[in-house]
């Protein structure tokens, strides 16, 4: 990896219920560079809640560890982003990506794209509440044929984030398209800040294609991982 660790990075993604501790030392021993741990949700995190500081653990083993936050209040998402620095996460990542519904009709996950000036305070509010570097996940846009994420992502990087990851596709798609490589190029030609590609990469050679299409330098493998953790070390 270069001087940013999420530059020249394969990423394990914020895997819910699958990218628990033991899985994500596996993938780490398998050549991932980064891992995420599953989303927390800053208001239980605030209210003690056991099992949601559960997510907050990590392992020596794990190379670059970072915390996954979903919220959409701005002073609880700082509290919550130094509970993790606190706890050890090197960096605090924000959930802008997550499509279920239980998520987005709260105002949380892929809801807050269709809101970049909310989303751009969180941001900035997160990096007032810590010195390690904040992330952001994305998708293109919230609906099909809106897709909004260069406007998006460039508010995130002036409120400070140090790094986005896009996931190719729109929150209406769900996983149902093929993700949107060229949409991520663009995104991230356009950015100054390291840009991760995530979506469709389940082999080694979709690796290579993805990234060559693209000319991102960094990739997060979701499915891939789960259905073998080993592509972490085919892809290197």
């Amino acid at each position: 990896m270069s001087d940013s660790p999420f530059q020249d990075a394969l990423v394990l993604a914020p895997l819910t219920v699958g990218g628990n501790l033991p899985f994500r030392r596996l993938c780490t021993e398998l050549g991932a560079d980064v891992t995420v741990g599953e989303m927390a949700l800053a208001r239980k995190l605030l209210s003690g809640s056991t099992s949601e500081f559960a997510l907050l653990k990590s392992h020596v083993d794990e190379r670059y560890f970072g915390v996954q936050l979903a919220d959409r209040n701005p002073d609880s998402l700082a509290e919550a982003t130094r509970l993790a620095e606190e706890r050890g996460a090197r960096f605090v990542d924000l959930n802008c990506g997550c499509p279920n519904h239980e998520i987005t009709r709260r105002g949380l996950g892929s809801s807050l794209l269709r809101k970049p000036a909310k989303l751009g305070r969180l941001v900035e509010a997160m990096k007032k509440a810590v010195s390690v570097p904040v992330t952001v996940k994305l998708r293109t846009g919230w609906k099909e044929g809106k897709e909004n994420v260069s406007e998006v992502a460039r508010i995130c990087e002036e409120s400070g984030a140090d790094a986005i990851t896009l996931h190719g596709r729109t929150r209406d798609q769900r996983y149902n398209r093929a993700a949107d490589w060229d949409v991520v190029g663009r995104v991230a030609a356009e950015r100054s800040v390291p840009v991760i590609g995530n979506g469709d990469i389940l082999t080694h050679y979709e690796a290579r294609d993805r990234s060559e299409r693209s000319g991102v330098r960094s990739l997060m493998l979701a499915r891939g991982a789960l259905i073998k953790p080993w592509i972490f070390r085919e892809l290197k």
